[in-house]
């Protein structure tokens, strides 16, 4: 119900205000616009990992960040994580994971007259583990999207790697999809998101399933529902940020 609540409440932020450009199309995959140059916004993320590997873990995550655009071509995020794990032995909690900074970097113009109809965008970003004081996390993605009138398709191709004493996990994290203007500002779509074990002992899974955005003013956000393919049950996802 919960996940159909997010998805509702965004559907009817679209009757709202003038809109201006996202920054994503979907709830999963990293976009491939920018903050406006000299701009600031607050992006926030509300995820889950739903019966996740043989004990069927559960999770919810949270993510918050500032971001502000350095350049036309360049902006920076302070990412602050939470999560609360449950891995069915006695010991749910919640508790803060990761924090960082991470940069995206977007050659060509923000203009989409200028651009044209193909856009990139480079990610790389660094995090403290917080509960292994000696461990770090680095992230890689690079994003390509197309436009074609009502049509937005893009590919994310990411990973991240954890390095802690006497140990690391890496991960591949495929992800690509097709969203369709619908109405105004309102978008529906597909989208498939995986996280591949590379190095490490965790689970490997991946998902499919609908997804919508929506801006509306200073607002911007798109919801997903994942349905697991193999790994998990479901992974849906919310992701929404707004300009200051």
């Amino acid at each position: 119900m919960h996940r159909v609540l997010a998805l509702t409440v965004l559907a009817v932020l679209v009757t709202g205000g003038a809109a201006h450009g996202g920054r994503t199309h979907f709830g999963w995959l990293y976009g491939t616009e920018l903050v406006p140059e000299n701009g600031t916004e607050v992006e926030t993320w509300i995820l889950e990992e739903n019966k996740k590997g043989d004990n069927k873990r559960d999770e919810t995550a949270f993510w918050w960040s500032p971001v502000f655009s350095l350049t036309q071509h360049l902006e920076i995020a302070i990412p602050i994580e939470a999560a609360f794990e449950d891995e069915h032995d006695g010991d749910a909690r919640v508790h803060f994971t990761r924090w960082g900074a991470e940069a995206r970097y977007r050659p060509q113009s923000p203009d989409p007259i200028d651009a044209g109809p193909f856009a990139t965008v480079v990610r790389g970003g660094a995090k403290r583990i917080i509960e292994d004081r000696a461990g770090v996390r680095f992230e890689a993605d690079l994003v390509a999207s197309y436009t074609s009138g009502r049509v937005f398709a893009e590919v994310d191709l990411g990973g991240i790697t954890e390095r802690v004493p006497g140990g690391g996990e890496t991960e591949f994290r495929p992800s690509a999809g097709v969203s369709v203007l619908v109405v105004r500002d309102f978008r529906l779509g597909v989208e498939s998101y995986g996280e591949l074990i590379v190095e490490g002992g965790g689970t490997s899974w991946l998902v499919v399933g609908p997804t919508m955005s929506v801006t509306s003013g200073r607002f911007w956000g798109a919801a997903t529902l994942g349905i697991g393919l193999f790994g998990l049950r479901d992974a849906p996802r919310l992701t929404f940020g707004v300009a200051l």
